[in-house]
């Protein structure tokens, strides 16, 4: 094995991944698995002779649908005929592809440019060898799909024909894009390419996957956070039908790993030849845990701490506008209240899972992971390999949600191959995927406003105590900060810099519970706080919630957000859409009512309508939700839509049912039963209208959850005038 250049060991950045696709196009192919005969110009396409194109998308893929949103960006330019194209998933290789993880709702985003420009390169070199071929000028020519059409001659070539002329070409670097008028195949409903193999049960997930002589693991971990193994008893588990090994997972022992890449936590592995076995030898341990005073930790404690931290100053202020205090003095009506969201766990359907097989001077893994390149570091941590030795197989998950952004099932892979020194998958439970999460930090936000004699917002204050997922991931401070800014303080969301005296505070909680990214990450807890003390202050100054926030976001301009901005006009407009298609202010039976949230998150924005009805036991049912989003340009409209309804009922999930208890340092809940998700039946009618935005794509995997909760919520209160402000909802008790 041939050892590649230091860069190809560095980690790319995003503005390496345009840097890489530009030298793609420029001629630089590494290991491209192309046909003799084929034409492979650039890492992302290959047109082979008999007329197939095969599209590589090097990003995970884990429900999002990027493996056809991304191939629909690269066929567009190439002007593929869509029913030739396959699709091929890249394994890690950031020299070849730049940046390949999935999160942040970042993908479609990112590769718009670059995919785009890969497509266009290799349709350049057809053109240009047909033009050759035909001896008339490129500029005369043009492309349908699939072939260069010379219109003043009538003279048409296929692209398979064209192959060997094309070869001898060169790629633009920057080759000219389509105007979007022209566009075939984006904004073009398009079903998924995966999708016949998936409803037929062809598709293959990580659990899925088999290599000879592989062995299947079953891991019993510490059950209570931060606990080490103080006993071994394994003589029944070795004893037991098919059990081949009995491992110890030392996480404790393992070296430090990267921060926000947290380790797992200390185990036991029972290795047999069948998951069954595995599963069964596991039953049969008697170990002795040390819990190293993590037994005191509870859901309860945490929570008591916080409202003790509530009543006290933040130690931390993110955000300081005008004199709060003084703007509270003088206020003609103030508002104080509190609201609660729980701890969660993610739950994808797919349970971890990971393969592995270390060798002395190498290591495979198949991974259904988001974070590849992380894998491939946690794998190089563990077995002390250089990283050029290590081949990590990129394998479809089945969801993920943020979960999967983490190494620490892999790491458990790569630990226990490289004892037993043969390939090893180790499987979790549904039970192992619920305790042993990364979950989404629960918070207690003390919330304060002041309203002038018009009913207008003067001031707004918000203390945020909690155990935040940046202590718990090592994040460092960030620049010019003495301290870790929390994960969950979100600066930006309205009203901030919409009213003139703001102060976001926080102060931090110790816990052991492991914590991490979520679905939307802080917006998923921020907004529902937001958006319904919103509502409580336009109820105090005697107006309808929608009125009253179109008011404050005020004239279409843009407010800092982060390192950009965002547009006050669009998050009205979706709002405004929103209410229309949900018939916000119009009659409905007792009992029920709609109620209006929206928030501009996760790069996009988005509004709901919710229409509730709450029975007479108290139990809520949303019986539709009526959604608005601006996303910039849509590429598919049938996987965007597909997005923003997961969305909504993975966050009505959350927001109606879902709750991490823990005690005695133990996560109590376990499975589907005591943690549940919402059923079909359950399922709202749901209308889905996307404005129109941006000339370029945004991210849609998350923005569309934030403001499902306040929206819920706000309509629970007008249909009984009770205020909801902690998660999750349960059943509503109404007032005597």
């Amino acid at each position: 094995m041939s050892v590649p250049d230091a860069d190809a060991r560095s980690a790319i950045t995003r503005r390496d991944f345009v840097t890489i696709g530009t030298t793609v196009l420029g001629g630089l192919l590494v290991g491209v698995r192309a046909a003799p005969d084929a034409l492979a110009p650039n890492a992302f396409v290959r047109l082979e002779p008999d007329g197939a194109v095969v599209i590589v998308v090097a990003r995970p893929e884990m429900g999002q649908g990027v493996r056809t949103t991304l191939a629909m960006l690269v066929a567009e330019e190439l002007d593929a005929p869509w029913e030739r194209v396959r699709v091929e998933q890249g394994d890690l290789d950031p020299s070849r592809y730049g940046e390949q993880y999935t999160g942040g709702s970042a993908v479609v985003r990112t590769s718009w440019e670059p995919l785009r420009r890969a497509g266009a390169a290799a349709r350049a070199l057809l053109v240009g060898a047909a033009a050759a071929r035909w001896g008339v000028p490129v500029a005369e020519c043009t492309t349908e799909p699939g072939e260069v059409v010379h219109a003043a001659t009538g003279r048409r070539a296929a692209y398979a024909t064209l192959l060997d002329d094309a070869r001898r070409g060169t790629p633009p670097a920057e080759p000219p894009l389509k105007e979007p008028g022209a566009y075939r195949i984006i904004g073009r409903p398009t079903r998924g390419v995966d999708v016949p193999d998936i409803v037929t049960g062809r598709a293959r997930y990580g659990v899925d996957v088999r290599v000879p002589g592989m062995l299947f693991a079953s891991v019993e971990r510490s059950p209570v956070f931060g606990g080490r193994l103080a006993a071994v008893d394994d003589r029944a588990a070795r004893a037991s039908r098919g059990v081949v090994a009995v491992v110890r997972i030392d996480a404790d022992a393992m070296p430090a790993f990267a921060p926000n890449s947290p380790k797992p936590p200390n185990g036991v592995a029972v290795v047999a030849d069948g998951t069954w076995h595995a599963t069964e030898g596991r039953r049969a341990l008697r170990l002795t845990w040390d819990a190293r005073g993590g037994e005191v930790e509870s859901t309860r404690r945490m929570r008591d701490e916080a409202v003790a931290a509530s009543g006290r100053a933040p130690r931390l202020v993110r955000r300081n506008d005008g004199d709060v205090d003084r703007a509270l003095a003088g206020a003609a009506r103030t508002l104080d209240a509190v609201y609660e969201v729980p701890l969660l766990a993610h739950a994808p359907m797919e349970p971890m899972s990971c393969t592995a097989h270390v060798r002395v001077d190498s290591c495979e893994i198949w991974a259904p992971t988001q974070n590849p390149e992380d894998v491939r570091d946690v794998a190089a941590r563990v077995t002390g390999l250089e990283p050029w030795r290590i081949t990590v197989h990129v394998v479809r998950m089945g969801g993920a949600f943020g979960r999967r952004f983490y190494s620490d099932f892999a790491a458990e892979a790569v630990a226990v191959s490289k004892q037993v020194g043969r390939p090893v998958q180790v499987v979790w439970t549904r039970e192992d995927d619920v305790r042993h999460d990364f979950y989404r930090p629960a918070g207690y936000y003390h919330m304060r406003a002041g309203l002038d004699a018009s009913g207008a917002l003067v001031a707004w204050t918000q203390h945020l105590v909690n155990a935040s997922r940046g202590h718990y991931l090592n994040w460092p401070p960030g620049d010019g900060q003495r301290e870790l800014d929390p994960g969950e303080l979100e600066p930006f969301d309205a009203p901030a810099g919409l009213v003139p005296n703001v102060r976001l505070g926080y102060t931090p909680l110790a816990s052991r519970i492991p914590r991490g990214q979520w679905r939307a990450v802080e917006p998923s807890s921020t907004v529902f706080v937001s958006q319904s003390f919103l509502a409580e202050a336009a109820q105090a100054a005697g107006q309808d919630p929608l009125p009253y926030q179109l008011a404050l976001l005020g004239a279409p301009r843009t407010l800092p957000f982060y390192g950009g901005t965002y547009d006050t006009g669009r998050l009205a407009a979706v709002l405004r859409v929103a209410a229309e298609r949900g018939r916000l202010g119009e009659r409905v039976p007792p009992n029920e009512g709609r109620g209006i949230a929206g928030s501009y998150s996760n790069g996009i924005y988005v509004a709901h309508v919710a229409h509730v009805a709450v029975l007479p036991d108290g139990a809520v049912r949303v019986k539709r939700v009526a959604t608005a989003v601006d996303a910039g340009r849509v590429v598919n409209p049938l996987g965007a839509r597909a997005q923003v309804e997961g969305a909504i009922v993975y966050g009505l999930s959350a927001a109606l049912k879902q709750e991490i208890t823990v005690e005695s340092g133990r996560v109590v809940q376990r499975n589907f039963d005591d943690y549940p998700a919402l059923r079909i039946h359950e399922a709202p009618a749901m209308d889905v209208t996307f404005v129109p935005g941006g000339p370029a794509p945004r991210g849609l995997g998350e923005g569309a959850l934030p403001s499902i909760a306040p929206a819920v919520t706000n309509a629970i209160f007008a249909a009984t005038g009770v205020r909801v402000r902690r998660l999750p909802v349960g059943r509503v008790t109404r007032r005597a």
